[in-house]
């Protein structure tokens, strides 16, 4: 019962995520590691300074693969610049991002075509006191463990269960 339920979860979560737009990401090697940025579909800079759930995909032709889903109580940039140092292999020694390394040793570069969806914690909040007043039992800590699968994320590590495919919320 929990485990449908969860994914029941999930799935609101990526649906409200699904209405949020695809932001490009932009990233550069420096001396420091990686510089980032992110932009909307007008070409606007776009600050994702605030906690929440993430999700990288890389543009191949016109189809987008999903490849890593995360969450943070810190800043998502904070994250997504973790997983672009990785990427780039540009990681401190006291730095780590399984999903990044995988991805690097794939071929994936921070020159391919990458987008992000993100939803706040604000919103996912929302949602989960809406839905626990049924479920009382859910936590959104580790949801994204529940979502990776969902999407067909190809370099998370940990996940709890396969289940639908993308084409379910469309």
């Amino acid at each position: 019962m929990l485990s449908k339920t969860v994914t029941m979860f999930a799935k609101k979560i990526i649906h409200e995520g699904m209405k949020n737009p695809l932001l490009k990401m932009e990233a550069y090697e420096n001396d420091r590691g990686v510089s980032l940025s992110f932009k909307d579909s007008n070409g606007d800079y776009v600050f994702l300074n605030y906690s929440g759930l993430y999700s990288i995909y890389r543009k191949v032709n016109d189809k987008y693969e999903c490849l890593y889903v995360g969450q943070t109580d810190h800043t998502i940039y904070g994250r997504l610049n973790r997983w672009a140092k990785g990427v780039a292999g540009k990681l401190r020694h006291d730095e780590s991002h399984s999903g990044a390394i995988k991805a690097k040793r794939d071929g994936i570069t921070l020159t391919d075509e990458l987008y992000v969806k993100v939803i706040d914690y604000d919103t996912v909040y929302t949602m989960w006191e809406n839905f626990t007043n049924d479920f009382n039992h859910i936590s959104i800590y580790g949801i994204d463990e529940w979502i990776a699968p969902l999407l067909k994320s190809k370099y998370n590590t940990i996940t709890c269960e396969e289940s639908a495919s993308l084409e379910d919320f469309f």
